[in-house]
Formats: C-alpha cells, structure tokens, sequence
C-alpha cells in the first residue's frame, strides 16, 4: 500500500462536567485538572478541528470522571461540534465512565446520576461504532476501516470494571482473526485499547499490576506474533513508547499516552504507512482559564509539582492520607499501608536531606558531582517522578543524578547483604537505575517505529 493514514490521539479526558464540586479534595489537589477539564478539552479539539491535512481523532477511554452521566451529556456535545467540522472519531470507554465514585453537585449533597455500562456503548455508538464492519459483542470492541488499506481494533479491555481488566477468550479468538484478515488483504493492521499491554516504566507492574491490561506477559506475545505491531493505550497518566520483541523475532509498540487534563497534557500525531509508523507529540498552547499568567505547561507541572510535595509531606506525617494520594498514581492503598513504617522514616529523611548530605552519610561526599550536592533528596525525587510521567527520562549513565545513585547503590548494598534483604529488593534498586532514572530509545516524544 502507498497510501498514509494519519490521526490524532488523545486519552484520559476525564471530563468533569461544570455542575459539579470543585472544592472537593479530588478537584484541588489531584493529578487531574478536573475543574479546568472542559477548557482543556475545548482546546484541544480545536486544535485537531484546526488541522486541514488530518480529519481522524481516536479517543482512547477513561472519558469522563466517574460515571456521571452529566459529564457523558457534556462530552458527547464537544464530540458532535468536533464531528460537525468534519473530523472522524473513533472512540473507546473503560472503567471511569461507568458506576464509580459518587460526585457531589455544587453546594448540595446530591450526587450524580451513574451511568451505566451496558449504556455506553449506545451513548457513543456515533463515535465509531457506527462505522464498524465489525463488533465484538461480549466486550464492546468493534473494528473498522478509517481509511482504505488500514484496519484499526477499539479494544474494550474493561472486563467486569473491577477485578478483571483484560480480554475475554472470545475476544481474544475475534481480535486474532481481524489481525488475519488484515494480513490477508494487505491492510495494515493496529489498534487502541485503555490498560498497558507493556510497562510504561520498569517498576510499573511491581507497584500497579492491577493497572495493566490482564496477562500482559502473554497477550502482548500473543499479539506480536499474530502480527500486531503498533498498539495505543492510556490509563497510567504516562507519556511512553515501549517496544517489546518476542522469542520469535515479532515487535509489538505499546504507544502510550499521557493524560490530556494533567501534567505533561499530550495529544499524539501519528502518520502510519507500508513501511513505518511515525509518532509525534504536539501540545494546546493556551485554554480558556485563569492560569494567573502562567503558561500552559507552567500551570499543569505547579500543579503536579504541588501533589507530590503533599505526598512527601504525607509520608512523613500521614500514613493515611498518603494511601489516598497515591491512589491518583495508581499505588493501592494496601500496598501503602503494608509499607507504612519504611515509608514514614523514608519520608521524614528525604524531607530534609541534601543529594550531599547523603554522600557524607555514606563516605562517598567526594563521589558526588558538585552540581547536585545542595539539592535536598526530595526534590531530586519530585523531579524523577515528573519524568516518568513526562517521558524521555534524562539520567542516563555518566550525568550527575545517574553516578550518584549508582554510588549510593554500591554503598549500600554490602549492608542490605548482611541485612539478608529479599533479592526483589537488589532488584527494584537495579530498576531504578537502569529504566527509570533514563529511558532507552525510542523517545517518548517523537519516534519512527518499524519492524526492523
């Protein structure tokens, strides 16, 4: 085929319709903009409707907040007025847009009316579905054609919504032979689902397992080697490329995107040819709020910046509130609590411990490079946290952040041997330093991917 099908992306709206409380402690502090979610997403769609030389946008679920049907109401009408300037939408939905949470309206006590499951696949039906050569009935996907020579898959990986996430065996059977029929037509073939089929970072799965898609080790093996090479998820709030290649030789990229309401607030620009698959990242430049003079990017990353510093204060302070908190980066509050007492000491030293101020504690001061010595230990986390979620990682071996962790490892390891420590622990230690310190091309921003 020599034609290119190009498109938009955009996930985890998490649209939060205006009639609602935005003085909760969700609203203020999350890592989600969720009073200013209708003005970002205004903005973005601009931006798509904008673009003469591309008229396709996939919607990659978690829609709205929390099942409010106020918030479907409001959404469906940004996506008509998008439709009606000429812009094709393809669109999926996953747990947030069904019976969760009950979201209070402002200065009452009434909560929403929930949405149900059942319901959205009708709520969005001119959103894809409609469109469809094929559905698969028991989970909600459906495939189309948005262009000739190209085949896409709107996965609905939501299960039951709660304790499973994944695909059912039929559809597993009916994404396998859409993943032939392509093949056999000579259509290039990819597809959007909502969990991770691979890890956005190397310590995801060990903090969040419950947060990837169901058996990812072997549904993504699966994929490759039916033939699958390129597909988008969400959920992780992370900007990320993974690549993955099977013991047969097969490459599957697990395109994942960035919320569009939090920090770093990411759209994806993607060309896909016969040959290749070409990702960009483009960014709104403005949306209509009082950011306070304040860019754009300035007032997502305050904002982000403001959520982990209350997660440090909380470790050190309050065990509890920290297990609420850290939900929103998808940590259970189980695994919190189970961890509470390393936690809290962990929280009170880095509160106040310079990068330096640890190189003396551990007889390696001149072993740290000058640069980075009077930067308190939080701040250095802060910022590796905001990198993970932002992508491209900058710490690669050699830069000042990398050598020094590398040195604290070196010094502590001899006594977590005499501790008689797990090995999973030498283990999450080696994870920090090799995948998520830096992040090994392809960059998270701006790749070409290709099969080679």
């Amino acid at each position: 085929m020599g034609n290119t099908l190009k498109f938009y992306l955009v996930t985890d709206t998490h649209h939060y319709a205006g009639c609602f409380e935005t003085d909760s402690e969700e609203a203020r502090s999350g890592q989600k903009c969720l009073a200013e979610t209708g003005a970002i997403i205004d903005a973005a769609f601009d931006l798509v409707a904008a673009d003469k030389d591309i008229n396709i946008l996939l919607v990659g679920g978690d829609i709205i907040n929390n099942g409010e049907m106020e918030g479907h109401i409001e959404m469906i009408e940004k996506l008509r007025k998008l439709k009606a300037s000429g812009v094709k939408i393809y669109l999926i939905t996953s747990t947030h847009d069904y019976d969760r949470v009950k979201t209070k309206y402002k200065n009452s006590d009434k909560t929403a009316a929930q949405t149900e499951r059942d319901d959205l696949f009708r709520l969005y039906y001119e959103f894809g579905p409609d469109e469809a050569i094929s559905e698969e009935k028991i989970s909600g996907s459906y495939a189309v054609r948005p262009q000739e020579g190209f085949r896409l898959l709107c996965l609905n990986d939501d299960g039951n919504g709660r304790a499973f996430c994944g695909y059912y065996e039929e559809t597993m059977e009916w994404i396998l032979g859409h993943i032939a029929e392509a093949k056999a037509a000579g259509e290039r073939i990819f597809a959007m689902t909502h969990h991770p089929v691979l890890p956005t970072s190397p310590i995801y799965p060990v903090i969040s397992r419950r947060d990837m898609l169901g058996d990812w080790e072997k549904v993504s093996e699966i994929l490759a080697d039916a033939g699958l090479r390129y597909i988008f998820t969400g959920h992780t709030h992370m900007h990320n490329i993974a690549v993955k290649e099977t013991a047969k030789g097969n490459k599957i990229y697990d395109i994942n995107t960035a919320s569009l309401v939090g920090y770093p607030s990411a759209i994806r620009k993607v060309e896909l040819d016969s040959e290749k698959m070409t990702v960009n990242t483009v960014q709104i430049a403005d949306f209509d709020w009082d950011r306070q003079g304040k860019t754009v990017e300035e007032y997502l990353k305050e904002r982000f910046d403001r959520l982990l510093n209350d997660i440090f204060d909380s470790a050190a302070d309050d065990i509890d509130r920290l297990a609420v908190l850290a939900n929103g980066f998808s940590v259970s509050k189980e695994t919190v609590l189970k961890l509470k007492t390393p936690i809290k000491i962990g929280g009170k030293v880095l509160r106040h411990l310079t990068v330096g101020g640890l190189g003396r504690l551990i007889f390696a001061h001149r072993k740290i490079d000058r640069s980075i010595r009077k930067i308190k230990l939080k701040d250095i986390f802060i910022e590796i946290v905001r990198n993970i979620y932002e992508g491209d990682e900058p710490h690669r071996p050699g830069t000042p952040v990398y050598e020094a962790f590398a040195v604290l490892v070196r010094r502590i390891t001899p006594l977590l041997r005499l501790a008689k420590v797990p090995d999973s622990i030498f283990d999450m230690l080696n994870l920090v330093r090799d995948g998520v310190l830096y992040d090994a091309p392809p960059s998270d921003w701006s790749a070409e991917l290709t099969n080679s």
